[in-house]
């Protein structure tokens, strides 16, 4: 099964790399946290080309500062758990074909 590249394929994708990154961070792993921020920037700029993300080009940006925090030794400003969470419905729906 070949997925089509829509938003939701591509969010949902996104959460994917935001665990990733995360449980790189967790194991101290910087070139895996690292690896997974920069996959995790391309679906976002793949996201924001899309016409019905143009709209949402703020929460997008939310994501990216979010991501961006949880990839760098400053202090998170979001927690991993609620990161995780937010991507949770996407993934859902993805899988059940809503």
């Amino acid at each position: 099964m070949n997925a089509a590249r829509t938003s939701l394929f591509l969010m949902a994708n996104l959460g994917a790399e935001a665990s990733r990154l995360i449980a790189a961070k967790e194991r101290l792993d910087a070139d895996a946290a690292k690896a997974a921020l920069a996959r995790a920037e391309s679906i976002l700029g793949e996201i924001a080309h899309l016409p019905d993300m143009k709209p949402r080009a703020e929460e997008l940006a939310a994501l990216s500062k979010a991501l961006r925090s949880i990839a760098g030794d400053e202090p998170q400003k979001i927690s991993s758990l609620h990161l995780k969470s937010y991507f949770v419905p996407f993934a859902m729906r993805l899988m059940t074909g809503k």
